[in-house]
């Protein structure tokens, strides 16, 4: 039988738990975060590291840790795979995850691999402030510019528009309004509430230990979700009257 009439199964899942800007996971690179997961998915898949035959992981800015762009092989050889087996680092932005998986099924399709390892990673947090046009030196008096890497990465110069901005247009161009936008995302934290309270992720989460002021912790939780969000009515009132005017 070919590998499509036998399908192909994802066998294990793991994710570490979402942080937020600036938070606790602030000095850990997306490679640490990383191999948290890549090696809790593989125990719980019950193989072992060398049963893998290639490792695929999506990352949007290398330059977030100084080993950025050689994230998949730091995490192949941290997770205990095997030197020889190959690595991929694929990018396609937001979708880098999701391609990983793509490439990993093709792999398996072409009969290249019959496990694969395969993941997205980033940590924000981490993404430096850069200077150019100083490699080859500078002069007395020379201005200086620190450039935001993460706002300049995430911004399309070919058409000079940052991420936020194709937000706006796509809800422009398909009548989205901002009200059901706000509701849309109440609705995300209220059900991460219900599901957390009734003990949904927890399959799913591998926890990440830390040190913090030399105490021992394990962050089990995302950080970001605000259980008690709600609608800024004031806000929105503000918003339609500038709208107005």
């Amino acid at each position: 039988m070919s590998v499509l009439t036998k399908g192909i199964y994802f066998v294990a899942a793991k994710r570490t738990p979402f942080g937020k800007m600036g938070g606790m996971f602030v000095n850990k690179s997306a490679t640490d975060l990383s191999v948290v997961a890549a090696t809790s998915a593989i125990q719980s898949a019950g193989i072992k590291p060398e049963h893998v035959d290639h490792v695929i992981f999506g990352h949007v800015l290398a330059l977030s840790s100084s080993d950025g762009a050689l994230l998949a092989r730091h995490v192949l050889l941290k997770s205990g795979i095997p030197i020889e087996k190959p690595a991929l680092s694929v990018n396609r932005l937001c979708g880098s995850g999701f391609q990983s998986i793509v490439n990993a099924a093709q792999s398996i399709i072409t009969g290249e691999s019959e496990i694969v390892l395969a993941g997205g990673a980033e940590n924000m947090s981490q993404v430096p402030f850069v200077v150019r046009n100083v490699r080859f030196g500078t002069m007395l008096g020379q201005k200086i510019d620190f450039e935001d890497a993460l706002w300049v990465g995430l911004a399309d110069s070919y058409c000079n528009l940052p991420m936020g901005g194709t937000a706006e247009k796509l809800g422009a161009k398909y009548g989205v309004t901002r009200e059901e936008v706000d509701q849309f995302a109440l609705q995300s934290q209220q059900r991460w509430k219900a599901a957390n309270d009734a003990g949904y992720f927890k399959a799913e989460l591998a926890p990440v230990s830390m040190t913090i002021k030399k105490k021992q912790i394990e962050v089990s939780v995302d950080e970001y979700p605000h259980e008690e969000t709600q609608v800024n009515l004031q806000l929105e009132q503000l918003v339609s009257a500038e709208v107005k005017e």
